[in-house]
């Protein structure tokens, strides 16, 4: 089946391509300094959040180490903070990167010309940010539409099940969706692509949904999702003319 014939092809259209290894890696390491200068920046600041609750405390000298205290609690929450939206962080500052991935990785399996210069692909990447972003405000209304669903059906423990296939089918469409701007696909086209494929395309969302929740793995998915809807859109267009051997 294309879903499970295309999972070995994509993880080696990251791994075995440098040019792709670095455009996975470049967003991930972009929100991991977010996190640590936000912690970094607390943690330097504890002297002022001590200074500015000393007045409303009873006994002033005690300011120090309470700042101290107040601190390591902002740095645990921003630590959990990161645990819960280091993934939708991650995808927002990748989708740049993830639409020339996802372009490399068609132009690679569809026998196009592929270029090997770093620097002339990251002038591509950032050449594109304006039509990208706007491709990602159209899929945002998009998916805001079947999320208010999801979410209403999740109200009613009866629909949990349904609710769970429209995630899992919203979160397949968050990455096939660069397939289908590349190739200017219209609303109505993508919504029959939807329906057409919406079994292959909401079992391999589940699969992902499961992936966000385990640490460290979690980091690769936005990248590991957009190789691996490429290459199943592609197989179900049947678009691919070359599946690069295992060797």
């Amino acid at each position: 089946m294309d879903i499970f014939k295309a999972f070995p092809i994509s993880l080696r259209m990251i791994f075995k391509d440098p040019i792709n290894l670095m455009l996975t890696l470049i967003p991930t390491g972009i929100a991991l300094s977010l996190y640590v200068f936000i912690m970094v920046s607390i943690f330097k600041n504890s002297d002022y959040l001590g200074l500015m609750i000393r007045d409303w405390l009873p006994e002033p000298s005690h300011a120090g180490w309470i700042g101290k205290v107040l601190t390591t609690l902002l740095i645990l929450f921003v630590f959990l903070l990161m645990s819960w939206t280091f993934v939708v962080v991650v995808g927002i500052i990748a989708a740049p990167f993830n639409s020339m991935l996802s372009s490399r990785i068609e132009n690679k399996l569809c026998r196009k010309i592929v270029s090997t210069d770093k620097g002339q692909t990251l002038n591509e990447v950032f050449k594109g940010l304006t039509q990208t972003f706007k491709n990602e405000l159209k899929k945002l209304l998009f998916i805001g539409i079947l999320a208010l669903v999801a979410f209403l059906l999740n109200i009613f423990p009866l629909f949990y099940p349904l609710g769970m296939f429209l995630v899992a089918t919203l979160l397949s469409i968050q990455f096939i969706d660069y397939s289908w701007s590349r190739h200017n696909l219209s609303f109505s086209s993508c919504l029959g692509d939807v329906l057409k494929n919406v079994i292959p395309y909401s079992f391999s969302g589940f699969f992902f949904l499961l992936l966000v929740t385990v640490p460290i793995i979690n980091a690769l998915v936005p990248a590991l999702a957009t190789s691996y809807f490429t290459v199943l859109w592609l197989y179900r267009q049947k678009k691919i003319l070359e599946v690069i051997p295992q060797s």
